[in-house]
This record gives structure tokens, sequence and C-alpha cells, in this order.
């Protein structure tokens, strides 16, 4: 009997210890979300021209319901977006699909796709993106097997669940610069121009120009006037020429974290992004409401949008723990974090509606950049903002 009664107070012990165990790491992980979510909120309080948020419900035909959970904070300044204009690609493609302007099917082989492969300037999604065909990466990143074959279908998604720079290009190409122009004119009036990123990456890559801030701010220059014949040049170059290519590719293999880490570094790359384009955060959140209406330029375009950005797999755990759908694509540079998002919130008062919201932040210092891509900020303070919680609250007033 005594035996009986030890063991089932050992039990209870042990149960006790795995339950408080487990309260303290869900209080830890909730402490650890609300710290990087203060830090965010702290900057956009601090440097309210260099962010922009958007956050409100939206209807059955995307339009903002007012019922007192709307945010507009800086929405109607450009800033850098990052991989967000992506969205744009994406939009271009899915209605030229649709049209049966292009076949989603169409084989596409490694090596073309690979044209618009750099190196060391993708954050590994382009090794991602192969590996989620079942193809194998080399040291580079570059296919093992170059006579492989996919489809521009798998380039769109990879695009979009990856953030695969090349597939972007690839896909640019195919669908045409002027056809992506004519979806930002429409739907994001104020948007910069959008280029492949291959020309972007190559000017602040560069082995002719190593790191060169005055020849990076005069290209910047240039872009800003719509003259994009610098990033053409290089393009072109690395895509063409066999020497100058080789040369681009033994320059990324000599850079280390070391070369490209530092104040001095930072504050190079921090400009050389500003060649990237711009948008607004009331512009994309009228996007993404429309996409989430199932009312963006029609109903087919929108559905094949939201299965390719409600798909993305990194995002299970914002499904399973804090939404019944969500879709998404994000922009992550040097100083740059955005998002660009819809949600139906599982939680709070909003539980069950439609909620928009863009994050734009640029010049984010080093310290600051380096905690919240760590721990995806500009994923969890958008928890808050579609939920009208705490920081929504700071934010807004």
């Amino acid at each position: 009997m005594a035996t009986k009664v030890r063991r089932k107070r050992m039990v209870l012990w042990i149960v006790g210890i795995v339950v408080l165990l487990g309260a303290t790491a869900v209080a830890t992980l909730f402490w650890q979300v609300n710290r990087v979510q203060r830090a965010m909120t702290d900057f956009i309080v601090a440097h309210p021209e260099d962010t922009a948020v958007v956050t409100y419900t939206f209807d059955e035909n995307g339009n903002l319901v007012e019922d007192g959970s709307a945010l507009f904070h800086n929405a109607d300044t450009p800033l850098v977006v990052a991989s967000v204009m992506k969205t744009a690609v994406l939009a271009a493609y899915a209605e030229m699909v649709v049209n049966g302007e292009l076949d989603p099917n169409e084989a596409v082989s490694v090596a073309a796709w690979e044209r618009f492969y750099l190196p060391g300037s993708d954050g590994g999604a382009h090794v991602a993106g192969l590996r989620s065909v079942g193809l194998a990466a080399d040291e580079l990143g570059f296919a093992v097997d170059q006579t492989a074959v996919v489809t521009l279908d798998d380039l769109a998604t990879i695009m979009m669940h990856f953030s695969g720079n090349a597939a972007t290009d690839y896909l640019l190409e195919q669908v045409g610069l002027e056809r992506v122009t004519a979806v930002t004119q429409t739907h994001l009036p104020h948007h910069t121009a959008i280029h492949y990123t291959l020309g972007y990456a190559l000017a602040v890559f560069n082995h002719e120009e190593p790191f060169s801030l005055v020849w990076v701010q005069a290209v910047q220059a240039n872009v800003a006037n719509g003259d994009f014949s610098d990033l053409d040049r290089l393009i072109d170059l690395y895509t063409n020429d066999v020497r100058w290519r080789q040369a681009q590719l033994d320059f990324m293999g000599s850079l280390t974290s070391q070369t490209i880490s530092g104040a001095e570094m930072w504050a190079f790359q921090e400009t050389a992004v500003q060649l990237m384009p711009q948008g607004t955060a009331r512009d994309y959140a009228q996007l993404m409401a429309q996409v989430g209406s199932g009312r963006f330029i029609s109903a087919e375009v929108s559905a094949l949008m939201q299965q390719k950005m409600e798909t993305v797999p990194a995002d299970w755990p914002l499904r399973l723990l804090y939404f019944d759908r969500f879709a998404a694509k994000d922009g992550t540079t040097a100083g740059v974090l955005a998002l660009a998002a819809y949600a139906v919130p599982k939680r709070s008062a909003l539980r069950g509606e439609h909620r928009v919201v863009v994050l734009l932040t640029n010049r984010l210092p080093l310290t600051l950049f380096t905690q919240q891509v760590q721990f995806q900020g500009h994923y969890l303070l958008p928890i808050d903002l579609t939920q009208a919680r705490t920081h929504f609250a700071r934010l807004r007033h």
C-alpha cells in the first residue's frame, strides 16, 4: 500500500514538473514575442518618417469597414518594400495565366532559370527552392543536375514561398516588365518602377566597383530618374559574358561575414538598398484586401494569388496559433523589414474578421535589425496589429 502511495506521489510530482516546465516555456515564449513587438513599436514611434503601418478590417468587396480598429501611420510615404514587390510580379503572372497568355505547366530548364542566380545574395532562397522541387545544390547553390526541368508554376511558387530572386527574374522575363508596370500603375499607383532583382544585387555586390558608395549613389540617382541602364549593363554582363560572370562569382566567393559586417559596411548597404522599388503602405493594403476578398482583377486571378500566398510552408505556426487564414509576402534586406498580409484572427474582439496589415520599416540600425530578423519581428508585430491589441493602441495614439 505504501509503495503504491509513493508511486502515485512520484507520478504526480513528475506530472507537476512537466506542467510547470511547459507553463514556464509558454510564459517565456510570450515574453519574448512581446519584447520583440515592443522593440519594433519603439522604432516606429521614434522614426515615423522611416516607417509605415496600415491595418484595418475589410468586407467581402475588399473595402474598409469602419469598426474603430483601423490604423494609418505614414500610409502615403513611399518606402523601400524589398521583396514585397514580388506580389506585383505574381499579380501579372496570375492575370496572364488566367487569360491563357502563359502556360503554368511550361517546362523551364534549370540552366535558363539559374542564369539569374547570384550566389550569396538571397539568404539561401534559391537553394530552398531547388530543394522544394527535389533538386540538390552544389557548394555555390547551383543545381547539381543542370539537365533538370521545372515548370513555370514551380517558379511562381518558389518566388512566393521562398522569395527566390532568380525565380522572380525568370518570371519577369516571361511576363515582361511592361505588364508588371501596368499592374503597379493600376493597383499600386505610388510605386516606383520594378526591375530585375539581379540588377540590384549586382549593384550592391559588384566586383568592378566593390562597395563604392560614390558609384552606388550615382546609379541610385539614375534609377530615381527612371534610367536603369547601369543595372541593365550589369545584368547583360552577368548573363552573357562568361569571363565577367566568373569574375563576379569569384568575388562573391571571396566575401565573408567579416567582409560585409561592421558599421561602415552597414551604412553602405543601407544606402545601396535605396535603389530598390518603393511603395506605400496604403496601396499595398488595398491590393491585399482585394486579393483576400477575391476582388483583385477577377475571382480567378485572386484565387491563384491566394493559393500561392496562403500556403507558404514557413507560415504554418501563425495559422496554427493565431489565424484561421493567413497570406503574406515579406521583404528583408539591409535595414529593411516589410510585410504585406491579410489574415483572419482566431481570437480577440476581431475574431473571424478579415484584416489587412502592412508594415514597412526602413533604416533599422544593425543591432535592432539583427534582433528582428532572428525572431521574425515583422511577422510578430502584425499578430498584435491584426487583433488591435497593445502595440496597435500605442501606435494609434
